[in-house]
């Protein structure tokens, strides 16, 4: 097919008339400066289009011929054929927008006047059909006031949707917790400290006279730091640890309605040791 000349959709003209309805059908006719690599895949999206058609299948014609739209807005045919489809659904309101659209198109009279015709249709079948629904709603509120019996009263209002359970408790699992993950952290920055003041700096000297008088007591105190260190590490995951479990206490547990009174308590203590450190949590209930 020459690249200037552009595809003729179908035109899927419903004549409806008894109880028959036909569609008649073109090539699709796309603009001339529409890329020819769009109008090749627009015409496959038509081709799509025509055979879902011919199957009574119109919402899947429909995607099709909007795909094609997307390739090429300025094809005419495809946006009336668009207003059609819609129609052969009752997709009024649809059907309306595409037509419109299309009369604002470089028509020609008859195409015009064909436009003009469909539009004119739907229009007078819309207002058929707003008048149809409000007459039913009409008569469906004249029968809720006859069976009511002409009362006034009201009915009652809808009960309120239950209130969802607030999450945040506190109680001893949880001041427990937290009270561990505070030591803990306390702890270990205590021992980190004191790691990096034993820790040997610099370049140490052995000898009489010297703060190592020996070799043995520079490699002692080397391995008391790095102890040290280790503790301070096994501290700060202790209160990572503990602050997790204290989150999800807090926030994975829904909120007592009445919290007992609390009447024990929590004591956490931190002590040094040579070589390390404890930490104390003492819980009485």
């Amino acid at each position: 097919m020459p690249s200037g000349m552009r595809l003729r959709t179908m035109t899927l003209v419903a004549c409806i008339a008894a109880a028959a309805a036909t569609a008649t059908t073109t090539r699709p006719a796309f603009a001339t400066e529409t890329p020819p690599a769009n109008v090749a895949a627009a015409r496959r999206h038509f081709e799509k289009a025509r055979a879902y058609y011919g199957q009574g299948e119109y919402r899947e014609a429909i995607s099709e011929l909007e795909a094609a739209h997307a390739l090429d807005p300025t094809a005419k045919d495809l946006i009336f054929n668009l207003g059609v489809v819609h129609e052969r659904l009752a997709d009024i309101d649809e059907a309306l927008k595409w037509f419109r659209l299309y009369t604002t198109m470089n028509l020609t009279p008859q195409e015009r006047d064909r436009a003009d015709a469909y539009i004119r249709r739907l229009e007078g079948a819309k207002k058929e059909l707003e008048a149809k629904q409000a007459a039913q709603q009409q008569q469906a509120l004249a029968q809720q006031q006859a069976q009511a019996g002409g009362s006034n009263a009201q009915p009652p209002p809808p009960a309120p949707p239950p209130e969802r359970p607030a999450h945040g408790r506190i109680d001893g699992f949880t001041i427990t917790a937290a009270s561990v993950s505070v030591a803990a952290l306390a702890f270990g920055s205590v021992m980190g400290v004191k790691a990096l003041r034993d820790n040997p700096s610099g370049t140490p000297v052995t000898g009489p006279g010297q703060k190592y008088p020996t070799y043995t007591a520079l490699v002692n105190q080397h391995d008391t730091a790095q102890a040290e260190a280790m503790v301070s590490d096994i501290g700060f995951g202790a209160a990572a640890l503990f602050a997790g479990v204290t989150a999800y206490l807090y926030f994975g547990r829904t909120r007592d309605p009445s919290p007992p009174p609390a009447t024990g308590s929590t004591s956490v203590s931190v002590a040094p040791l040579t070589g390390g450190g404890a930490v104390f949590v003492q819980r009485s209930f």
